[in-house]
């Protein structure tokens, strides 16, 4: 027999939050509310605070990810201009247009034929110090500027390079503030959530197990299949697996949303997905995980008492 699962994310608790709050606030009396008048003053009180904490989470991790694409770029642009730069540096040498002692100036041995090699982001920002400071000696000793990359160029694409990073470590700090903040209030949350799904439990079991299920899941109470227990068809209305389309492999930790409600679920370890019963219609999925392009299914059926499945391969991206 299925088993309720109290969430375990902070996106989790806020959907079991909101979905309690949202059937209690659209209920005209004197239809039944299975809160007690101490829950329900708890939940209007918790949950717009624990709400916004969790969207500053949320918008501090979009934040963080953003800039962690933009570093890449940066990152790419700022190693290759430098790279380019001491190859343009080493090659006037080799043409005999520099003397050999000119790569003193930018920290290299005269005697030295090589490009600086830029593993971390560290050797990066060092050696595209390293070209400006020693291309501004150089030419205030005579020299002729290097081109194609100048120093301009390289000066610029490394100077984006750090102040993304700047911006980078700020987002960060950001992201740790933000769910230290929700991280807090998470045993409060988890106490209040267990007494709405208590309650709503008590208040819908007239010794009918499906009938108390699917009204306490109309409150927001999750249910999902013991280990190896088949879903049944009184509590699922979609499932399927979610895997890699190179590889076959299943995909963990991939977002299922079920688009125009406010239904996410996440793959489990084996790639699996369950979404609790859904009114009978016809809904769409998108389904997402970082590192794959976005999956749209589409005109998936609901009906009463049945499951659908709905199995997916992403494809990976760059």
């Amino acid at each position: 027999m299925p088993q309720r699962s109290l969430p375990k994310s902070a996106t989790g608790r806020l959907k079991a939050l909101h979905q309690g709050k949202l059937r209690k606030d659209s209920l005209p009396l004197p239809l039944i509310i299975p809160y007690s008048s101490g829950t329900i003053t708890r939940l209007d009180m918790f949950y717009p605070a624990y709400k916004l904490k969790v969207e500053a989470k949320q918008a501090a991790l979009q934040a963080q990810t953003y800039l962690s694409i933009l570093i890449s770029e940066k990152r790419q642009m700022a190693r290759l201009n430098t790279n380019h730069f001491f190859q343009a540096m080493q090659n006037a040498v080799r043409r005999k247009i520099f003397k050999p002692s000119v790569r003193t100036f930018y920290g290299l041995p005269a005697s030295s034929g090589s490009v600086p090699i830029m593993r971390s982001e560290a050797d990066i920002e060092f050696w595209g110090d390293k070209a400006a400071t020693g291309e501004a000696a150089r030419i205030a000793a005579g020299g002729v500027p290097i081109t194609f990359p100048s120093i301009a160029e390289v000066t610029a694409a490394v100077t984006d390079f750090k102040n993304a990073n700047l911006l980078q470590a700020n987002a960060k700090e950001a992201f740790d503030l933000a769910q230290e903040a929700v991280e807090a209030d998470t045993s409060k949350c988890d106490k209040l959530i267990l007494k709405m799904w208590n309650e709503t439990e008590t208040a819908f079991d007239e010794g009918n197990k499906p009938s108390t299920r699917r009204k306490a899941r109309e409150w927001g109470v999750v249910y999902v299949p013991n280990p190896g227990e088949a879903a049944s068809s009184d509590d699922f209305s979609i499932m399927g697996t979610v895997t890699d389309s190179a590889t076959g492999n299943p995909i963990a930790d991939a977002r299922v949303t079920l688009t125009n409600t406010d239904v996410v679920e996440k793959t489990d370890a084996q790639g699996k997905y369950l979404i609790a019963v859904q009114p009978p219609g016809v809904y769409n999925l998108k389904i997402y995980k970082n590192g794959y392009a976005l999956k749209d299914v589409s005109n998936i059926s609901i009906t009463e008492d049945a499951i659908t499945t709905v199995n997916a391969a992403l494809l990976p991206v760059g």
